[in-house]
């Protein structure tokens, strides 16, 4: 994984685990098993890196929803 995908998945684990009072871990296995983390941050990190962080808390949120996780 490219440095810049990496440190962006960081960025949003840590943020949304702030944002949902949840731990970075339990957000990070959220993520990558509804393929949330494969499937749509990485992918698509060329559009996605260029909003707010209150967008992106906000849109991963219910990516999550949609997929069923936890949220």
């Amino acid at each position: 994984m490219k440095k810049e995908y990496l440190e962006f998945v960081t960025f949003c684990v840590g943020n949304l685990a702030d944002s949902l009072g949840k731990s970075a871990s339990q957000v990070y296995g959220a993520l990558r098993s509804t393929g949330v983390l494969s499937d749509y941050i990485v992918p698509c990190y060329d559009v996605l890196h260029t909003f707010s962080k209150e967008y992106i808390v906000e849109d991963l949120t219910e990516v999550l929803k949609k997929r069923g996780a936890f949220v």
